[in-house]
Order: structure tokens, then sequence, then C-alpha cells
């Protein structure tokens, strides 16, 4: 798996290159702008642009979010922002509460979700890309007999009932399997957001650290297997339909 190349100049990636980092308050012309608020008159601020979905929850850069705390701060803002509470507003302070609202939600989806989480920080890292989706080496014999079993399924006579049980039953192993190195790699994730974020809290310069940059690698190896072996379940899943009831075949 390619590892995150070395940048030369800002490392950052142009995403965390600001082009405005404070604005007077569109209200009042306050200097004393918070990020949500002016201090002087209290009106609502449309985020700076380019703001990123880590810097519009103002938690910084982690990985390793506690999910009940982001919902928190989620709803509080929520409540700030929101167009109901806005509506007899002047014509501006409704257009940002909209905007930032719109932010908002996209942000949370994002960052509630492990995965997505990762996958946008190495979007603001590396630039807007697709991740490509690579098979596990440790899983490439289980993968080639899941889709053998597929095709000797299709294949099969329906009035063959034993040969199709046998079958069925051996690719649920396979899936069981796959969804056993699943579980590993979430926590190996998880690990790799500790270590992230350990990284990140000692970051003093203004580029990301080799270490970091390292780290980055190794949780994109991660997700390129998470998009393949969902493809691989998703088949599954396809294949089983119409053999067995949902329930019956999670059993």
């Amino acid at each position: 798996m390619e590892m995150i190349s070395t940048k030369t100049g800002s490392e950052r990636g142009r995403f965390f290159e600001k082009k405005e980092t404070k604005r007077p308050c569109w209200n009042c012309q306050s200097d004393k702008v918070a990020q949500y608020n002016c201090v002087s008159c209290t009106a609502i601020q449309q985020f700076l642009r380019d703001t990123d979905y880590f810097s519009s929850f103002n938690i910084g850069y982690k990985l390793n979010i506690a999910l009940n705390q982001l919902e928190e701060v989620y709803f509080d803002l929520s409540r700030r922002f929101h167009p109901d509470y806005h509506q007899k507003g002047l014509k501006k302070e409704q257009e940002i509460s909209l905007e930032n609202t719109a932010l908002l939600n996209k942000a949370y989806q994002t960052l509630k979700d492990p995965l997505q989480r990762t996958a946008y920080l190495i979007t603001l890292v590396e630039g807007n890309q697709m991740l490509p989706t690579k098979a596990p080496a440790d899983l490439f014999e289980e993968i080639f007999e899941i889709q053998e079993i597929r095709e000797e399924i299709r294949a099969l006579d329906p009035s063959d009932t034993a040969g199709r049980l046998v079958r069925m039953n051996t690719l649920k192993m396979a899936t069981e399997k796959t969804r056993r190195y699943e579980e590993d790699e979430k926590k190996k994730l998880h690990e790799l957001f500790i270590k992230w974020d350990q990284l990140e809290a000692k970051r003093e310069e203004p580029q990301f650290t080799q270490a970091q940059r390292i780290c980055l690698g190794e949780m994109k190896q991660i997700l390129s297997h998470a998009g393949y072996l969902d493809r691989i379940l998703q088949d599954i899943k396809t294949t089983t339909s119409e053999m067995y009831p949902a329930n019956d075949w999670e059993r």
C-alpha cells in the first residue's frame, strides 16, 4: 500500500492554508468576534472560509472522539444556528443560519463515523481524491474461496438441495472469518487513533511530522481493506438473500 508522499513547502496541504483567519462582525463591525458569535452584539457569525469539519466543532484534528461529547456539541450548535430561531432576524442572519446549519449537519454525519472521519482527515491532508480499495493479503484464500463458492451456487441445479447446503455452510464459515478480520482491523484503527492524537498533541510546527504521516498511511491501508471487504460481504448477501431469510443467515 502506497504511503503518504513527502510534500515540499507546507505539508499540511492546501486545505490547511486558510486565506481567512478572522473577519469583523457583519452586524456591528466589531473586531471582538468569537468563533460562533460576536462578543459585542451577540449576532451569530458565518464560519470562516474553508472551515473544515473538525474546526466547525472546535475539537482540533483529533480522531479518538467521544461520540456522546460530539453529539452534545452538535445539539448545542444546532440550537444556536437553527433557522427557526432566526426566521424573524435580518436577511443576512437567516443566510448565515442556513449555511452554518448545513455545514454542521455534514460535519456531524462524517465525524460520528470512524471510517468516514479517517477518510475525511486523509482528504484534508492529501487533497480531494478517491481512496483505493485493496484486498487484505491475509484473506486472499478466503476471498478466492468465497468467489468460487458463489459461482458454484449459481451453477447448481435448483433441485440439488444437499450440494447447495454444503456450499452455503462453507460460505458462511468464510464470511464469519472475514467479519472477524474486519473487527480486528477496527481495533487496530482505534489504536492508531490514540497514537495519532498523542502525536498531534505534541506537534508544535505547522507541518505534520514524519511519524504522523506514517500513522496516517497505516490508517489509509485499513480503510482500503474496509472498502474491499464491504463489497465482498455485500456480494455474499446478494447470493444468500434468495435462499435464506436474513435472520437465518446471521445465526
